[in-house]
């Protein structure tokens, strides 16, 4: 096979393999965006149950304070 052939070949190849790296990365960069909205709803779970233990740690207190009182 010639040099220049060679040359073309491996040039193919070349734009083969980023064609399929461009793919990959594009696929990649989709799963992670989805992860981060996965992450983002976590934390608002979190936070709405952070406040909701919050109140219910008040009203005990406020509960516990009345029957210290009697």
């Amino acid at each position: 096979m010639s040099t220049f052939k060679t040359l073309e070949t491996k040039i193919e190849e070349l734009l083969n393999r980023l064609k399929a790296l461009k793919q990959e990365n594009s696929e990649v960069r989709g799963r992670l965006e989805e992860k981060e909205r996965e992450v983002a709803e976590l934390n608002q779970l979190l936070a709405a149950q952070d406040a909701e233990r919050d109140q219910v740690r008040e009203r005990v207190e406020g509960l516990l304070a009345k029957l210290e009182s009697l």
